[in-house]
């Protein structure tokens, strides 16, 4: 996958100024993240809709500063992947899920740092880090907020550009 990524990025960042489907895509992107919500703590999710759970989980990528770009990265690189993978199910609905599990994994949980002290003066360092899980309905109900049809139109438009880029600047290099 990580390759695949990093040729998507570069791709992306080349062609973001110009492409008006890129720019498109990434501007629908800012606007599903500015648009959904409040940010929950991960530990209070239980219980909550898949849908609001979903929006919770964007707005997290909000906060966490993670930029539409790298969004639309990850849309255009899975896209590749499963293109060039003659294995890969050809269903929207895996490339959906492929996709909402990268993008998930970016901004994910709740980090709690406490120091504490004992009886005896000591301090001590107390962490908690909670991860909500990736449940099939809620990385659906993230994939339908983050599947706007102006990045649909990008995908149809670029994934074959990332494949050649990849081809041409994404190999590794011979260890020497």
């Amino acid at each position: 996958m990580r390759p695949y990524i990093t040729a998507a990025t570069a791709y992306v960042g080349l062609r973001a100024a110009n492409d008006k489907f890129i720019a498109a895509a990434i501007v629908d992107m800012g606007r599903a993240l500015e648009d959904a919500g409040p940010v929950e703590l991960a530990t209070r999710l239980k219980g909550m809709s898949a849908t609001k759970r979903a929006k919770i989980g964007l707005a997290r990528l909000r906060v966490e500063g993670v930029p539409p770009q790298r969004i639309v990265s990850i849309v255009l690189a899975v896209s590749a992947l499963i293109k060039a993978d003659a294995t890969a199910p050809r269903a929207k609905e895996f490339r959906t899920v492929q996709i909402c599990k990268a993008v998930h994994r970016l901004a994910s949980g709740t980090h709690r740092v406490w120091i504490v002290e004992d009886h005896q003066g000591r301090k001590r360092r107390t962490e908690m880090h909670s991860f909500p899980k990736s449940t099939g309905r809620v990385l659906r109900e993230m994939g339908r907020m983050l599947e706007p049809p102006s990045l649909e139109l990008a995908v149809e438009k670029h994934v074959a550009g990332v494949l050649a880029h990849r081809q041409r600047y994404g190999r590794p290099r011979a260890a020497g």
